[in-house]
């Protein structure tokens, strides 16, 4: 089964049973039950149930955008803690790639390393409010410290 629901082949004037909803999106004719309990509207209540491709479109997309997290420039979503966080001590180190930058930070409750991009013309903005760190291209990163404890020490507040 697909990890997420796969939604560019269905068809917006299609009707859809229970099991060739599951099939067109990749996930199991048990989680298309679970989204109908969850409000994925179906055409009256006869059997077999009937799915209007376009309400499958729209829940499909609808569940995703309620899981997005919107973060600021110097916020990172840290995946331990389920929440949006700060760099531990200010500090974050920034990985640059052509026009694109990566940036890694400790989370500053956790300690566990967050990643984030960052478009290059945005990086001024980041450097008032983070104090960055350059990791040049093949040195040591860190967060790749042999001494885990210097990369824990970052996480707390002295």
């Amino acid at each position: 089964m697909a990890s997420t629901a796969r939604i560019n082949a269905i068809k917006s004037f299609r009707c859809y049973t229970i099991r060739e909803a599951a099939e067109i999106t990749g996930v199991s004719t048990r989680t298309i039950c679970t989204w109908i309990k969850a409000g994925l509207p179906v055409m009256d209540d006869q059997r077999p149930h009937l799915i209007r491709g376009d309400d499958l479109r729209n829940f499909i997309r609808s569940r995703r955008k309620e899981r997005k997290t919107e973060t600021k420039l110097h916020e990172f979503f840290c995946l331990r803690c389920h929440a949006l966080r700060f760099a531990a001590g200010g500090f974050a180190e920034c990985h640059i790639d052509g026009n694109r930058v990566t940036v890694k930070a400790l989370c500053s409750v956790c300690s566990t390393v967050m990643n984030k991009p960052v478009a290059k013309a945005r990086l001024h903005e980041l450097e008032g409010k983070l104090e960055l760190l350059d990791s040049e291209e093949g040195g040591a990163s860190m967060f790749e410290t042999p001494y885990p404890e210097t990369a824990q020490n970052l996480g707390k507040k002295r």
